[in-house]
């Protein structure tokens, strides 16, 4: 295996950190974080991903989240729009303002708006899988603009052509209620 210490310096010259692990630690220290409340990417083989979204998204939990299968008709706009290739799960969150549905097309759509084209086309077109532990990314309305809280949180586990996870979150779910 040949280790790319250009790139890695390069990461860790932006204040990133890289690290090198066994695939069940790697699936661990990922659940623990994302039940603690800690935030990350990891970048990691299809194998670990799926690994982790088996033990990650259980039955209850895409309940409580609302995960649907991705309509044929987002996966055409997605695919017409953006040029990517995408299926999978998510769940859509609607604008308190003005009731549109903020699904997987306004995802990527804020996402280019947010990062750039070619950050997002990169993130779909990785060979491995990403998992975003507690991301902080707040919904942003495609149609009004405004930012969607307090309606729960946009959940999403994306595969590719292939049918394999690809691009997918984990959160800590905390309900408080008060009288």
């Amino acid at each position: 295996m040949e280790v790319n210490f250009s790139a890695i310096e390069s990461l860790l010259d932006q204040g990133k950190a890289v690290v090198s692990s066994d695939d069940a630690s790697t699936i661990e220290w990922a659940l623990n974080a994302t039940r603690e409340g800690r935030t990350a990417t990891l970048y990691v083989s299809k194998p670990v991903l799926q690994a982790i979204l088996q033990r990650y998204w259980t039955p209850k939990r895409v309940e409580f989240a609302g995960l649907r299968p991705i309509s044929d008709d987002e996966i055409a706009r997605v695919r017409s729009d953006f040029k990517i290739d995408i299926g999978g799960y998510a769940n859509s969150l609607e604008c308190p303002r003005c009731k549109h549905p903020y699904s997987t097309y306004d995802f990527i759509q804020q996402g280019i708006k947010e990062h750039g084209e070619e950050a997002v086309r990169s993130t779909f077109s990785f060979k491995g899988g990403v998992f975003q532990i507690n991301p902080r990314q707040a919904p942003v309305c495609q149609r009004c603009g405004l930012i969607i809280i307090g309606v729960g949180f946009y959940s999403y586990l994306y595969n590719g052509p292939d049918g394999r996870p690809e691009y997918a979150c984990g959160a800590v779910i905390v309900i408080v209620i008060f009288d």
